[in-house]
């Protein structure tokens, strides 16, 4: 992966979504020890997304789902 992921581009993902791209990124990460700009993309991408899988988590535990 050599493009940054922006909050705005993963926002309306669910869950099992972001965590396909965190275990992606973390393969390239593997994948790129030794390309420094494809790793630092990946980490700060990385960053991204797991901070986005924090928000919505603890958005869904602050207002969960009415249960009917």
């Amino acid at each position: 992966m050599s493009t940054l992921i922006t909050r705005n581009e993963i926002e309306d993902l669910c869950e099992g979504e972001l965590q396909s791209k965190f275990s992606a990124l973390m393969n390239d990460l593997v994948r790129t020890q030794s390309m420094e700009t494809q790793r630092l993309m990946a980490l700060a991408s990385l960053e991204t997304v797991e901070a986005e899988l924090h928000r919505k988590r603890a958005l869904r535990s602050r207002y969960p789902s009415p249960r009917f």
